[in-house]
């Protein structure tokens, strides 16, 4: 699980573990580095892996801290107030215990937690707004728009990064998107 950025000084080529077998019957992690121009690797590529990791990075960081309820927030300043000067202790478990609850029963069935978190796109309810949308996008909008609507709109590059992708000029992407927009709002 990751829960740091890779700095930027580094991100220059990505760096990625991989287990292989220690020939001992157990296995060791290894790194492997992707590097551009190498295999037909870009800096794009390498920019997105990184861009997706930091993704991960603000996805644990803030599913590691859960909100607090009420009752916690008013424990926490009365006892900020008591401590004048100190941090209330804000350490959370991640475990599967901790979101399984407490049980005196002994070993905690993790199974229906495990389930409930598994994700498959064919088995959730879309909203009809997004089912809306995805029509729109695909019997619409040109393929070139609906890039620009995916890269800028929904995946928050910047219409430079986007242009870069798209292998046309700022000024081109730009009107991609805006036709796109425009369509969304027409359809919608």
């Amino acid at each position: 699980m990751r829960v740091r950025k890779t700095r930027q000084d580094q991100r220059n080529v990505y760096r990625y573990p991989v287990s292989v077998e220690d020939g001992r019957g157990g296995y060791r992690t290894v790194y492997t580095t992707v590097k551009p121009g190498e295999k037909g690797v870009t800096e794009v590529w390498i920019r997105d892996l990184h861009r997706m990791d930091d993704i991960e990075v603000a996805n644990n960081v803030k599913n590691g801290h859960p909100r607090l309820t009420a009752e916690q927030k008013v424990e926490k300043k009365e006892w900020e107030e008591a401590h004048p000067g100190e941090k209330f202790d804000m350490n959370w478990n991640l475990s599967l215990d901790y979101i399984a609850g407490d049980t005196d029963e002994g070993e905690l069935d993790k199974s229906s937690v495990l389930a409930g978190a598994s994700y498959d796109p064919f088995d959730e309810d879309v909203p009809d707004e997004v089912l809306k949308l995805r029509e729109i996008a695909a019997t619409k909008m040109t393929d070139r728009q609906r890039q620009a609507y995916r890269l800028i709109g929904l995946e928050g590059y910047s219409r430079t990064e986007a242009a870069k992708i798209m292998g046309v000029s700022v000024k081109v992407a730009k009107v991609h998107y805006d036709k796109a927009i425009e369509c969304i709002k027409k359809y919608f």
